[in-house]
Parts: structure tokens; sequence; C-alpha cells
């Protein structure tokens, strides 16, 4: 069912940007007021009085230019996420979850194809430091689960895996090599019943 947009009788069409399905409706007497629509809405992104034509072809301007920059943002956004990753087979990424309490899972990367990626869940090393609450590592090659085939995004220059979808998982670096295996900083889990 397509939203209608209601114009008020003895309003115009004063103003239109195809390019962001933009339009603006006037009404001039016996005073100045409009209505601006942007993209697909049926509600009014404004619907103001004016004192002159002046100040309502100046709105007009600011709004294109806010829906301009807007566009250049969402393109921005888009080609960086889109951007090639340096993801490798062995990549650890942490993602940490909750409400209540913070739940930390860990996967390993086990196959990457372009712009996706195969991981596996794996375990991890727990200690309880305090009451119910305490520290991780994750334990490389200990698979939990079937392998799950994700897709990567960059996120601030830094890879990152959407796994549900509240949560992702970001890439964590080794601190130290010991014998070419990676050693990782331990994370903060809580759990309360």
């Amino acid at each position: 069912m397509k939203n209608t947009r209601y114009i008020p009788s003895g309003y115009t069409l004063y103003a239109k940007d195809e390019r962001f399905g933009f339009e603006v409706y006037a009404s001039t007497s016996p005073r100045i007021v409009a209505m601006a629509f942007g993209g697909k809405r049926s509600k009014p992104d404004w619907h103001y009085r004016f004192q002159d034509l002046t100040r309502l072809d100046a709105k007009i301007a600011e709004t294109l230019s806010g829906l301009m920059s807007w566009e250049d943002r969402k393109a921005k956004h888009k080609a960086q996420r889109s951007a090639p990753h340096d993801v490798k087979i062995g990549d650890v990424f942490r993602c940490s979850w909750g409400y209540d309490q913070t739940n930390i899972d860990f996967y390993e990367v086990t196959a990457v194809f372009g712009q996706m990626v195969e991981i596996r869940e794996i375990g991890q090393d727990r200690q309880e430091t305090e009451f119910m609450q305490g520290q991780c590592v994750p334990l490389l090659g200990s698979y939990r689960g079937d392998a799950m085939r994700k897709k990567v995004s960059m996120v601030s220059g830094e890879p990152s895996i959407r796994i549900y979808s509240f949560a992702s998982a970001y890439r964590m670096k080794p601190v130290a090599k010991i014998a070419d295996k990676p050693l990782f900083e331990s994370s903060h889990w809580t759990a309360y019943a």
C-alpha cells in the first residue's frame, strides 16, 4: 500500500528536485506557508510560515544542501565499508555482547573468499577472578560448531564481521608470539544469575 502525501487545498508545487524526491508545496495568500517532503516520506520534513519569499527560498536551499551532504556521507560510508580488507586465515575476531552481563565469543578465520570469509567459533580459556566474572583468552584451533560464511566490512579502517543482528566481531591483534603462536590480551566477562 503506497502512502500518499497530504497537501492542503490552496498549496501548489513551488520547488522540486527529483534527485532526492524533494518537493515543496506553498500557499502565498493570505500569508506565505510552505511544506517540504523528501524521499518517499508521506509526512512533511517541515511545514512553516515565512515572512517573505526570500526566507522561503533560503530554507529550500538549506534543506537541499543538507540532503546533498547526507548523500555524500552515505556514499563515503558505503565506499569505506566495501573497501578491500587484509583479513587472512588464522586471524581471530572477538564478539562482545549481552544485556546485564558481558558474553565474549571468539572466532577464527578458516578461509577467505574475496569480501567473504569462513569463520568458526573457537573455545576459550576462562578464569573466574571475582564472583561471576573473570578473564578469558581464545584457544586457537579448538573449534565449536559449524563453519559460517560472513561478509567483512571495514569500520574506521578495521575489519569487522556481523555475527548477530545486534553484535559484530572485531579483529584482535596479538600482543606477542611464542613459537609462532600468537598470544592475545585477555577479555573481561561477567555472568549474572
